[in-house]
């Protein structure tokens, strides 16, 4: 088996679904979001190489009850802080061009 067909055989729906949840007539089905790479080298004195990674984080789950249907997602908390950090010192930033820009433009009077 080459490395490209190992590397296929990794690519089902296993990677982004995981396996069902039953409890109290509620069925759950997790899901990630999932990414890969990879690369290789082949030259014919030196040899030949290869790598692949995956990348899987929480997307959210499939909440199935009385028939019905919805889509969970996943939150993150860390990315939502980071944002608002972000959006904080980029507030303050632009504050501190603008009165400095005032500043200045009063200095040459």
């Amino acid at each position: 088996m080459t490395i490209t067909e190992r590397i296929q055989d990794r690519f089902t729906a296993g990677l982004v679904y995981g396996d069902p949840v039953e409890q109290d007539g509620v069925i759950v089905v997790p899901a990630a979001r999932v990414m890969g790479g990879g690369g290789g080298r082949s030259d014919g004195a030196q040899g030949e190489g290869g790598g692949f990674g995956l990348r899987a984080t929480p997307a959210g789950a499939w909440v199935i009850k009385n028939g019905s249907v919805r889509w969970k997602p996943a939150i993150n908390f860390n990315a939502i802080i980071l944002g608002g950090q972000l959006v904080g010192i980029s507030y303050f930033v632009f504050a501190w061009l603008v009165e400095r820009s005032k500043t200045q433009a009063t200095a040459h009077i």
